[in-house]
């Protein structure tokens, strides 16, 4: 057990040897390449001088050749071709001095920028490697710590076994003189004495043993904690800042002495604008974060977050956990009162220094970033003044960037250890707590206990403010959100909404490809930050949808499922137990960034809610993890892409069926399943228009995203010529949500007040108003209006002849029975049941629509003409065909014809047939 630890630490010592390595081939890397741009512009110079200088030659030749033949070109000044030479001669005179400035420029100013280049570089690089070094140092005593806390505690536990195996035999050797000796002589035997005294003296170090086994069990466990918070820290935070930090203004002077080159190259003929758009462009996509993010990746061994190190208990201790007795009670108290106060006092200082890091960042940043690159004066026709600045203010300016950028590496240096302390001392907060029992103070303490909600904002060294819009293709996630301040990318909520609305059912879909120019257009229109599916109606465009939302994920400077963790991730992904992998899953994916997570948790839940359609869109969880695998978890090159292809289609496939025990809730952004097309429309309609009664409005901060589109507008429905309150029977049970909806179960009878979207009513139960789901119930027709439903069918058959329409909303044939009942015959046949209860659906299709429940159940239409036994009066609608009856849960009828409808006594309606019969009403009347 103890060679393995070891075994461990070596290979994380050669890790750490291996980072050292490849950050100085990167540092040498960034010379070499300063280097050779500052050969290229060397050469460049003298090319500009040679070229110069012949140009100059042949204007001057050219005009001695002119003044000694002047006088056989008297009259050329009669002939437009002389403007013509003329203009060329004193272009090509232009031309040299305008390449002799170029190769000014290039000597004297864009070559000793980079020999300065070079020097920062190898500064800054050889302080952050100490840094670096440093952070090893640290984690190595760590490490050691840990080793020493293993064996001190098999050393103890091996002890205090022994003294409990010697207790055992002396009690042995007791029980068997009390069997063998009369009681009467027990006490007076000497041997039996003696023994007495060996077993209170083996008791004795018994205790003693038992005790310093547990108190460095206690100690072994938390240095395990502790050793793997720091390891953590360390490679997914301290390398990420240091490689920022040694590159920290590396860009930004490169930049600087490139636009110097521009600023000449742009002062020149329109000849050089190719070659300008080139550099232009070269400059846009410097990338600080990108470079680093290929630098990871490219040494992706060297920097993968390592194993955690696991308890390695004792035979017989395997609870791994700090236990609190009375024995350690008063101790661990202490040392947690202590720590208490110790990381107060390290979290405060470790604010100050970062507070004193970023002003110092900014004041570094803009002394990198002085607008000294103009060199215009040297393209000027007067003579060239000398603005070269004195040599002293060089000197000054050079030392006063030298001395903040020491104060800013020493304050750097500060930060990354104390934050690594402090989550060192975090970890072992937090199982001290547990095992105290501290719940109360975890809300009240200065260190409160991790959770998602209240994690911090990731901070970043050397970041560069935002010039213009942030980008969203090859952009990265966490930095786009932070820039717009949104929880979900809009292309993601956008192209969600669509396929929620119109692709559930669409075969295929994510697997068939969609129209290349359809995806670069609406990639274009997202880049801009607009939508580009804000009108779309209908399914015509779902492959080029899915497409662009693939090709959005596929293209993130950063994978969804950050590189780092992908050997903890391929761990996870063979978990045959659901408990096993939910559990590991969920402390991986809590310990990401909380705007990474949030988009996570809303991108799984759809898939979740895609795949209850399988049986149509052939998109089981397997197939949509063949789709997103690869785009989600990126396969780094130099591992097996066969071998762990198939470990990433099944760590997808599962996150997929398991995304709601994997991501817990908390109070972010979530994805919702029943999108309405007009909520969405109402919501649109909130937002822009004032509301004419601010104070009936609900603005109670727990109320969910759905509440937000209930506007007080209420939308009065008029049904037979007036306003009237109607009744309704719940057909299933519904769990309200907020406080604004009603709960109620199957069977309940609901008073109906007002509607207020094709999805919602506004209504009463047992004397609680609240809104209601048109899709959980269906609305009772009385006696009174029977009469005048059958009358407006009968009209509308008459209309509908009249105008020799093809296509009939009632039967050609109204049937009256004995009971009085109507039964038009559904347009084009029995309407076929939605397969989801989006308002899409239930707008093209005449059936009364029953809900899809909270727990993932897939809709179904119900049926209208039911009797008392809950079976269809229409047996032979359609043709002949028959019909089902309403099934008992709202997943039986997915795939069922709908019955034809039927009005009766305590017969129902949904919201679409009242629609129906509104314009019947509206018709007749006119």
């Amino acid at each position: 057990m103890m060679r393995s630890e070891a075994l461990f630490i070596r290979e994380l010592r050669s890790q750490l040897n291996e980072q050292l390595r490849a950050l100085d081939g990167r540092v040498d890397t960034q010379t070499a390449l300063v280097g050779e741009l500052q050969d290229w512009f060397r050469r460049r110079a003298e090319l500009h001088q040679d070229y110069s200088f012949k140009l100059d030659k042949l204007a001057k030749s050219l005009q001695a050749r002119h003044k000694e033949q002047k006088y056989k070109r008297e009259q050329l000044h009669l002939l437009s071709v002389y403007s013509c030479w003329n203009s060329l001669v004193n272009q090509t005179r232009k031309d040299a001095r305008d390449h002799a400035a170029m190769a000014d420029v290039y000597l004297n100013n864009i070559i000793p920028r980079f020999t300065q280049i070079q020097d920062d570089v190898q500064r800054i690089y050889k302080r952050c490697r100490e840094i670096g070094y440093e952070s090893h140092e640290e984690l190595l005593k760590v490490l050691h710590e840990l080793h020493t806390t293993m064996r001190t505690y098999h050393t103890y536990q091996t002890e205090f076994k022994n003294a409990e195996t010697k207790l055992r035999n002396f009690e042995a050797q007791r029980s068997k003189l009390e069997q063998g000796i009369p009681k009467e002589k027990l006490e007076k035997s000497k041997k039996f004495r003696v023994i007495e005294k060996e077993i209170q003296k083996r008791s004795n170090k018994y205790m003693d043993a038992k005790l310093k086994a547990l108190k460095a069990r206690n100690e072994y466990i938390l240095s395990m904690d502790s050793a793997n918070a720091a390891i953590h820290k360390y490679f997914v935070e301290d390398l990420s800042d240091i490689v920022d930090c040694m590159d920290f203004g590396f860009h930004s002077s490169i930049a600087r002495a490139l636009k110097t080159h521009v600023s000449g190259q742009e002062c020149m003929r329109r000849s050089l604008q190719g070659g300008i758009d080139d550099i232009n462009k070269t400059i846009s996509n410097l990338d600080s974060r990108l470079d680093k993010q290929r630098f990871l990746e490219f040494n992706n061994a060297a920097f993968m977050l390592p194993k955690k190190f696991e308890f390695q208990g004792h035979k017989g201790d395997e609870v791994n956990q700090v236990v609190v007795n009375r024995h350690v009670q008063e101790e661990m108290e202490k040392r947690y009162a202590h720590l208490v106060s110790r990381l107060t006092s390290l979290k405060t200082e470790s604010e100050e220094t970062w507070k004193t890091i970023e002003t110092a960042e900014k004041t570094l940043m803009e002394m990198i970033n002085t607008r000294d690159y103009d060199c215009a004066h040297y393209f000027v026709d007067e003579p060239r003044p000398d603005n070269k600045q004195p040599e002293s203010i060089m000197i000054k300016m050079k030392a006063d960037r030298q001395e903040t950028e020491d104060f800013y590496l020493s304050k750097f240096r500060e930060y990354t250890l104390g934050s690594n302390l402090i989550t060192r001392l975090q970890a072992r907060y937090e199982l001290m707590r547990k095992a105290l029992g501290d719940e109360t103070q975890a809300s009240s303490s200065p260190t409160p206990t991790r959770n998602l909600v209240n994690k911090p904002r990731r901070r970043r060294i050397g970041r560069n403010p935002l010039m213009g819009q942030p980008k969203l293709f090859g952009g990265s996630l966490e930095e786009y959100l932070e820039a717009t301040g949104q929880e979900i990318p809009l292309i993601m909520k956008s192209c969600i909404r669509v396929i929620n609305l119109y692709g559930l059912h669409h075969q295929g879909i994510f697997r068939v490809s969609g129209s290349q120019v359809e995806i670069n257009n609406f990639r274009e229109s997202f880049e801009r930050m607009e939508d580009p599916l804000a009108d779309v109606t209908d399914a015509s465009d779902i492959n080029s949808v899915a497409g662009v939302l693939k090709l959005y994920l596929r293209e993130l400077r950063e994978p969804l499922f950050p590189t780092v963790f992908f050997d903890q991730f391929m761990e996870i992904a063979p978990l045959e137990k659901k408990h096993d992998f939910v559990v590991k899953m969920r402390d991986v994916v809590t310990s990401l960034p909380r705007p990474v997570f949030v988009v996570m948790r809303y991108l799984f839940a759809f898939l979740n809610h895609l795949s209850e359609f399988s049986d149509e869109n052939m998109m089981d969880p397997y197939n949509l993890a063949i789709c997103f695998g690869p785009t989600l978890v990126p396969i780094p090159e130099d591992k097996d892409q066969v071998q762990y292809q198939n470990l990433v289609n099944e760590l997808i496939k599962n996150i997929i069926i398991f995304s709601e025990d994997i991501f817990p809730g908390d109070g972010g952004h979530v994805y919702e399943k029943y999108i309405s097309r007009d909520s969405i429309d109402l919501e649109v309609e909130a937002c822009d228009a004032p509301s004419e009664n601010p104070d009936e409005v609900d603005s109670e901060p727990g109320q969910s995203e759905d509440d937000s589109v209930f506007r007080d507008k209420d939308i009065a429905l008029q049904i037979f010529g007036k306003s009237e309150i109607l009744e309704a029977i719940a057909q299933f049970d519904f769990l309200a949500r907020s406080e604004r909806e009603l709960s109620f179960n199957k069977g309940d009878v609901l008073v109906l007040h007002s509607q207020v979207s094709s999805d919602w009513w506004r209504g009463s139960f047992q004397g609680k108003q609240g809104l209601i789901p048109d899709k959980y119930i269906l609305l009772k027709i009385r006696d009174e209006d029977k009469d005048r439903l059958s009358d407006r069918g009968a009209a509308e058959q008459l209309r509908r002849r009249a105008s020799s329409s093809s296509e009939s909303i009632l039967s050609s044939s109204t049937q009256q029975s004995s009971e009085g009942v109507i039964k038009p015959t559904a347009h084009n046949g029995a309407a076929q049941a939605p397969l989801s209860p989006s308002p899409a659906s239930m707008q093209s299709q005449d059936s009364c629509a029953s809900p899809v429940s909270r727990d993932g159940l897939g809709g179904a239409s119900s049926s209208l003409g039911l009797d008392s036994g809950g079976v269809s009066d229409g047996a032979q609608a359609d043709g002949g065909r028959s019909t089902s009856p309403l099934p008992s849960t709202p997943g039986q009828a997915s795939h069922s014809p709908t019955p034809p409808h039927s009005l009766q006594h305590g017969a129902c309606l949904s919201l679409s047939d009242v629609s129906s019969i509104v314009s019947v009403q509206e018709e007749v009347t006119a």
